[in-house]
């Protein structure tokens, strides 16, 4: 009778017992990130065209007309971004004369780029070519990531331009670039 008896108060005090509290239980799961962010150049020209006029002088004068390039740039860890003018000729042709086109003189300058970008490099009356003539460079030994905006603005050698009429050469190239 003792068991029996034991028995019912056992089961007598867990019915009177408070609840006790559950565990905690926890679990986890992993995963990766991938983050694929390729070089980037975007360029938007604005500004579309130069008019050169000569005066009396035989010297530098500055045309008409800001070119303002604009856009953005990413480049790699060691990278660099550069924007580059190309002629589309090596003459500007007259109704009897030509002009070399070297004697148009780019010089560029920036107007208000933002962003983390490196140490940049301007063009300062450099003379045009068929071949890419840097008009802005940014090297950086972090990545250049920025939105640009630069200022194209030509000047004309004089003593290489004869008295003639001389036809608008279109087709003069901006390139942007990063690496």
């Amino acid at each position: 009778m003792n068991k029996k008896l034991l028995v019912t108060l056992g089961i007598a005090a867990l019915a009177c017992a408070p609840a006790l509290p559950a565990t905690a239980a926890t679990s986890s799961g992993s995963f990766g990130v991938s983050v694929i962010a390729a070089t980037q150049a975007t360029i938007t020209v604005t500004g579309t065209t130069v008019i050169c006029t000569t005066g009396t002088g035989l010297t530098v004068i500055a045309c008409t007309g800001t070119i303002e390039a604009a856009g953005n740039m990413r480049s790699t860890k060691s990278g660099t971004s550069t924007l580059t003018l190309t002629a589309p000729a090596a003459t500007i042709p007259g109704a009897t004369s030509s002009i070399p086109v070297s004697a148009l003189q780019m010089t560029c300058s920036d107007n208000g780029s933002t962003g983390t970008f490196g140490t940049a490099t301007f063009a300062s009356a450099a003379p045009s070519s068929t071949t890419a003539v840097s008009c802005a460079s940014w090297a950086t030994t972090a990545a250049n990531v920025f939105s640009y905006n630069v200022n194209l603005n030509f000047g004309i050698d004089q003593s290489k331009v004869p008295a003639d009429t001389y036809a608008t050469q279109t087709g003069w190239t901006i390139t942007a670039s990063a690496t």
